[in-house]
C-alpha cells in the first residue's frame, strides 16, 4: 500500500468543525493552471466538499473537464445559464467559504466596486460567507494605485487578502512582487476566518507548531509563475 504525505500539512490548522462546502473561484491568470492541485488539497487533504467557478478568462488556463472530474460536479460557468434561476444566489448560499485564487486585477476591481456583471463576481458580492482573495497581477500593477485601492476596499468590506508575493513573471522570467500566494497560506487565512464566523475556538498552538504565513512562504512563492490577463 502506498501512503502519501500527511494532510493537512504540518503547521496548518484542520478544517473548522461544521464547515464542509468551499467554492474556489479562478480568474484569468496563469496560476489557474494549478487549480486541480488546489482542489485536490482541499478535497482529499482537508475533506472539504469543493465546487469550482471560473471566469471567462480563467477557462483559457485550465480544463473545466478536469476540475469537474476532481470535484464530482460541473464547473460553475462565468455567465448565467439560459432560462436559469438566480444561480449567483444559489451558489452564494451554498458556499460556507469562498477562495478567489488566482484573483486578477480586473476581478478584484469588479468585486471591490460592486460590478456584478458576471456570475463569479455576483456570487462574491452576494455571499455572507468568508471570502479570501489571492491577487495575481503583472509586475507593474503590483505596486500601482488601482490594486492598492481595490485591496483597501475589499479589506474594508471585511474580506481577506493574502499576497501578492514575490514570484517569477511569465513574460520576463524575472522575480517580481505580483505572484499568487501559496495555497497553504490562503487556506490558513480562510480557516481562521471560518473559525471566527462560526465561533469555534482554534486549538492552542504547541511550542513546535510552525504556521505558514505569506512572508514565511517566500522561497516557495519564488517558484510561482504569474502575469494576469
Amino acid at each position: 500500500m502506498t501512503t502519501g504525505p500527511a494532510w493537512p500539512p504540518p503547521g496548518l490548522p484542520a478544517k473548522p468543525p461544521g464547515v464542509e462546502r468551499i467554492l474556489l473561484i479562478g480568474a484569468g491568470a496563469i496560476g489557474a493552471a494549478q487549480l486541480p492541485s488546489f482542489v485536490g488539497m482541499l478535497k482529499f487533504g482537508y475533506g472539504f466538499d469543493v465546487a469550482v467557478c471560473l471566469t471567462a478568462a480563467g477557462r483559457d488556463f485550465v480544463s473545466p473537464r478536469a476540475l469537474a472530474a476532481l470535484t464530482g460536479r460541473p464547473v460553475v460557468p462565468p455567465d448565467w445559464p439560459a432560462e436559469s434561476g438566480p444561480a449567483h444566489v444559489e451558489w452564494a448560499d451554498w458556499a460556507q467559504g469562498v477562495i478567489v485564487w488566482p484573483a486578477t486585477l480586473n476581478f478584484l476591481s469588479r468585486c471591490a466596486f460592486g460590478l456584478a456583471d458576471s456570475l463569479p463576481a455576483a456570487i462574491v458580492l452576494s455571499t455572507t460567507a468568508p471570502v479570501v482573495f489571492a491577487p495575481s497581477v503583472a509586475a507593474g500593477a503590483a505596486e500601482g494605485g488601482p490594486l492598492r485601492r481595490a485591496l483597501r476596499v475589499l479589506r474594508q468590506d471585511g474580506h481577506g487578502v493574502v499576497g501578492p508575493v514575490m514570484g517569477h513573471a511569465v513574460s520576463t522570467g524575472e522575480l517580481s512582487p505580483g505572484a499568487c500566494a501559496p495555497p497553504e497560506a490562503v487556506v490558513e487565512e480562510l480557516t481562521t476566518r471560518l473559525r471566527a464566523s462560526t465561533s469555534v475556538p482554534a486549538e492552542e498552538e504547541s511550542a513546535t507548531h510552525v504556521r505558514h504565513r505569506v512572508q514565511d512562504a517566500a522561497e516557495r512563492a519564488e517558484d510561482t509563475a504569474h502575469d494576469a490577463v
